[in-house]
């Protein structure tokens, strides 16, 4: 019926201000603090089969999933989370303003051409600090709770045992903090394109680092995919995550648990469609076959 290879079903996620959102290439999931959980079918990605732009395409529909239904919660949601999330969009919004500013200023400071690079790293470096700092903390432990379903999950780790879930890494190769890590570099290699040039080529970079990123994960033992990942990893121990609390890894494994559901529905209702358009292929043949079948001799006699 289905020609697919049975394949590791691939889970990612993202944090919340109060919670996870959890998705697979079929569903996605988010779980809050306050014990609501909703589901939906992920949508169908059209470039899938073309290197870097499926991951562009892709981003643009995570990013809208991750804002719209899991940051700006539709009205009569719980108010308390719809503040908290806010609160995260605004520090967000705070700091591209500052990386704004900060590039303008740069333009007009005289420095010596050894610090040019370190300067056009420096707002990379604050933005990380600023959003650290300013933004709901419970968001980097639910950063590490999303992590460590993740990787409970890769490793066969029963995602309903919370105590064990916490004893896994919080530390996961694919995870976004390591594109930004690489973003930084090709920031500076985009510096002598001009401006118009830069935001196409920033997209170009970001599919072929997540391209690269995931070559890494797929082999994790290999010189060059821990140096691809050395610095994100860096960054996700120190900065990006932190050990969540019990009922932040619940919430985190409620999330995944609900989307690996869902893409098991989803996925059996395709097979299922699958199915039933075999069933009408092969009526339309029964139909077909007495006003073929007279012909048979003559055709045969030539």
């Amino acid at each position: 019926m289905s020609g697919r290879k049975a394949e590791p079903i691939r889970a990612g996620g993202q944090a919340l201000a109060d919670g996870v959102m959890m998705r697979t290439p079929l569903a996605w999931a988010i779980a809050r603090q306050d014990g609501t959980v909703e589901v939906g079918q992920t949508p169908n990605n059209p470039l899938a089969a073309f290197p870097v732009l499926r991951v562009i395409y892709s981003l643009g529909g995570a990013l809208k999933l991750g804002f719209i239904r899991g940051m700006l919660r539709p009205r009569g949601a719980a108010t308390e989370s719809r503040r908290v999330n806010r609160r995260f969009l605004n520090v967000l919004v705070g700091t591209e303003g500052l990386v704004v500013f900060m590039a303008y200023g740069m333009k007009h400071l005289a420095v010596p051409g050894w610090a040019d690079t370190a300067m056009n790293l420096l707002p990379w470096i604050v933005v990380l600090g600023v959003l650290r700092v300013a933004s709901p903390q419970a968001m980097w432990r639910y950063h590490g709770a999303e992590h460590k379903a993740v990787t409970a999950m890769e490793t066969g780790v029963d995602l309903n045992d919370t105590e064990a879930v916490l004893e896994c890494t919080r530390i996961h190769n694919r995870c976004g903090t390591n594109l930004v890590a690489l973003l930084a570099v090709c920031t500076l290699a985009l510096l002598p394109l001009r401006g118009f040039l830069q935001a196409p080529a920033m997209l170009l970079c970001i599919g072929a680092g997540a391209e690269l990123l995931s070559f890494a994960a797929r082999r994790p033992s290999s010189v060059l995919s821990r140096l691809l990942v050395a610095p994100g990893r860096f960054l996700q121990r120190h900065v990006t995550t932190q050990e969540p609390t019990r009922a932040e890894q619940a919430v985190g494994c409620h999330a995944l648990l609900a989307a690996l559901a869902e893409h098991a529905r989803v996925e059996a209702a395709i097979v299922a469609a699958e199915a039933e358009a075999v069933v009408a292929q092969a009526d339309e043949i029964d139909e077909l076959a007495p006003l073929v079948e007279p012909a048979i001799p003559a055709i045969a006699a030539r």
